[in-house]
């Protein structure tokens, strides 16, 4: 019995003096880093790259090897790691033609939209073939079969699990696009979404989705 006493003794001890984890809900909060030391590189495109950093976020670099600085808005591009400036900057920045540098995020996203809420309702429409090929607000082309929506506000990159409430089919899409822009709708679902929750006869249905993870 003694030793029993000795054992739950110990046991209450080691727990009540491990350190407590922080819960982090990712449905809630954006992937926006007020500062961050990122790999960068020149490349020949228009625009700079990131996997790492918002949608059309505004950042200032600042070379860790010269000290220069730029400003400048930045594209998400999951094919770059790190990040890539216009070759163009070399004037600005100088260095090597890949360096170390401080990034400072001086506008997350496009709307500057840093929290999703838990959840959304309203009335969710479809597009699809008009609309096939073409590039969405995020840059990726549409293909009216993957499983993406458009939202007016909601940062680029946000998962949702979209219910029909009409008939209780649900689907996972990934808002990669803006709209839509009619009257009284809150979200617009690719063809290969509407599919899945069955709405394609109906056009447009009530719905109510769950925020899954606020921007990427």
């Amino acid at each position: 019995m003694r030793w029993l006493l000795l054992l739950l003794a110990g046991s209450f001890f080691i727990f009540s003096c491990a350190p407590k984890v922080k819960k982090y809900r990712e449905s809630s909060v954006a992937y926006c880093p007020k500062r961050i030391v990122l790999e960068v590189k020149y490349c020949d495109s228009k625009s700079a790259l990131s996997d790492r950093i918002q949608h059309l976020s505004r950042i200032k670099v600042k070379s860790l090897e010269t000290g220069r600085s730029a400003t400048l808005a930045v594209k998400k591009s999951p094919r770059v790691k790190g990040l890539c400036v216009p070759r163009k900057l070399k004037k600005v920045l100088g260095g090597r033609n890949s360096f170390k540098a401080q990034v400072m995020v001086l506008r997350c996203g496009e709307n500057n939209k840093k929290r999703c809420p838990k959840k959304i309702r309203g009335l969710a429409s479809w597009y699809g073939p008009k609309f096939h090929g073409r590039k969405t607000a995020s840059g990726v082309r549409f293909n009216m079969h993957d499983l993406i929506a458009a939202h007016r506000t909601l940062p680029l990159g946000t998962i949702l699990l979209v219910k029909n409430l009409k008939n209780g089919r649900t689907v996972k899409v990934k808002v990669l696009d803006r709209g839509p822009y009619v009257r009284g709708r809150e979200l617009d679902l690719s063809y290969g979404a509407a599919k899945r929750l069955g709405m394609l006869k109906d056009g447009v249905i009530p719905f109510e989705a769950k925020v899954i993870r606020c921007g990427s």
